[in-house]
């Protein structure tokens, strides 16, 4: 897959869906995770990229696959125990 995914919580009036500099996609953080892969898709498919009946693929013909958010944890202010998309 050659697209990056990145969740923000900004307003949506303040950034692009599709970035074809860093060819990145952004999706609101406010977006429900089941509602992300069909945001995901509709981006594409705007793109002329074609879809399939189930799931997402990259203009370059690989499947995307949207991990679901894992958020930080730590143990104490030193030591992290887990990072985001682990």
């Amino acid at each position: 897959m050659c697209i990056r995914i990145r969740i923000t919580s900004a307003p949506a009036d303040t950034y692009r869906h599709w970035d074809a500099a860093s060819n990145t996609i952004t999706l609101p953080a406010t977006l429900p995770d089941t509602r992300r892969l069909w945001a995901l898709r509709l981006i594409l498919s705007k793109m002329a990229v074609q879809q399939p009946p189930d799931g997402a693929r990259c203009h370059c013909g690989a499947p995307v696959r949207l991990l679901p958010r894992v958020p930080t944890q730590r143990t104490s202010k030193e030591e992290t125990v887990m990072r985001h998309g682990a």
